[in-house]
């Protein structure tokens, strides 16, 4: 009698609950897989994109110091560059503490001047913003020793990690990709979870059996590597969802002590233009902020699109990247006295907040360990979709023997034993 009800139990199969999250995580997979593919993907590439950048800049990135020779002023320099270069409209620079660092000059490709000119196929940029990259100047003469468009691939990975390149749908498209990978996320760990914890079940479920078949390998790979990633994979998509929602921006904001109208505010405390005063040199905001931040060693200034602009964006840390920065500050100043502008509190949690939230997203977080951490964990995101898809076009081709054989994977985390493959 009791082998009877043994043998009935093992019949009955998966419950009613997991047959269900198993239906949902197979067709969910199979509409956003290819989606989540290319989001996981762009989103991986991004996280050391600083590294890559610096690597493409190569020997550009130092000179040689002359004697007694002293830096030209920004001011100078970005017009030696719009001469060499007078395609281009350069938008934000960075100069360095060391004498032998490049000046370095972020810009596109300016838009036709035709403004009756088709939007299809213009010669030159893409769309108005035009096409960025980084070149590198010689501080002491202004001679560009060469540049780098490896800003405008990042730039392109970036959109169609947020967008794939298709604005507001695409957009939409990757929010709700993203919250069907939550969904499938929470779906895998209720598949995984063993319906008896023993010496059998656990092995399964935290190694990769050796000496088996791809299949058996692939199967593994999807639900282990899968379940390690699980809690910073959750993490990183609902920052992600924090980013691409608006509703859930502003919740995050009012969560912790920031404004969701912040900018409007902010306007309010930022000098109004006057033609009267004149506005301070780039020079004194490089000097200003290498004295206020000794341990600064880059300085970034965001270059005001016009003369009515009062607030100068500058940044000095020890380290700027692409979206990044290393010990120091990024500050509002007033372009008539260089100093930073003192927005109210909740201001200014919503900067640091939005930073906090976006540093959690790609990895800066931890300096290397965090960015090497968020890669390995993007790898394992990437490859789920592709490991699942094989699942089940495996199961689709297998033969009646396969089958059964197919089937021992799954019940050996309900039963006492494992049938290898």
């Amino acid at each position: 009698m009791e082998k009877k009800t043994t043998d009935k139990k093992k019949k009955q199969g998966k419950s009613l609950t997991k047959k269900i999250t198993g239906w949902l995580h197979l067709w969910l997979g199979l509409v956003s897989g290819i989606i989540v593919l290319v989001v996981t993907l762009s989103g991986t590439m991004f996280v050391f994109c600083d590294e890559i950048i610096d690597l493409c800049g190569g020997d550009a990135k130092y000179v040689q110091v002359p004697a007694n020779a002293a830096k030209m002023p920004p001011e100078e320099l970005l017009a030696k560059f719009h001469q060499q270069v007078p395609d281009r409209k350069a938008f934000y620079f960075d100069t360095y503490k060391e004498a032998d660092r490049s000046f370095r000059v972020a810009s596109a490709t300016k838009p036709p001047k035709d403004k009756n000119a088709p939007k299809v196929g213009k010669p030159k940029g893409r769309g108005p913003r035009g096409v960025f990259a980084y070149h590198y100047l010689d501080p002491y003469t202004g001679k560009i020793k060469g540049s780098t468009k490896s800003y405008e691939f990042f730039y392109v990975v970036a959109h169609i990690h947020a967008q794939l390149l298709a604005g507001k749908f695409g957009k939409t498209v990757v929010g709700v990709a993203s919250i069907i990978f939550f969904a499938q996320l929470i779906g895998g760990l209720i598949l995984w979870w063993p319906k008896k914890w023993n010496k059998t079940t656990r092995t399964a479920a935290f190694k990769i059996k050796s000496g088996t078949k791809w299949r058996r390998k692939n199967y593994d790979f999807h639900n282990v590597f899968g379940f390690y990633s699980l809690l910073p994979a959750v993490f990183i998509t609902i920052t992600g969802l924090i980013m691409a929602y608006k509703i859930l921006t502003d919740l995050t904001q009012e969560a912790f002590g920031g404004v969701a109208d912040a900018h409007t505010i902010a306007e309010k405390y930022e000098p109004k233009f006057d033609p009267k005063k004149k506005a301070l040199s780039y020079t004194d905001f490089v000097n200003k902020s290498f004295k206020d931040f000794p341990e600064a060693k880059q300085f970034r200034m965001s270059i005001p699109r016009n003369d009515s602009a009062t607030v100068y964006n500058v940044v000095a840390a020890k380290f700027i990247g692409l979206k990044s920065l290393v010990h120091g500050k990024s500050m509002e100043t007033d372009k008539y006295t260089g100093q930073e502008i003192q927005y109210p509190k909740e201001v200014q949690m919503h900067e640091v907040i939005e930073h906090m939230n976006f540093d959690l997203h790609v990895g800066y977080w931890g300096g290397m360990f965090g960015k090497i951490f968020t890669f390995a964990v993007g790898i394992v995101c990437t490859s789920l979709p592709v490991t699942g898809f094989l699942i089940w076009w495996g199961r689709r081709k297998k033969s009646p023997k396969k089958s059964t054989e197919v089937k021992n994977i799954h019940q050996h985390r309900k039963e006492h034993h494992e049938q290898p493959i």
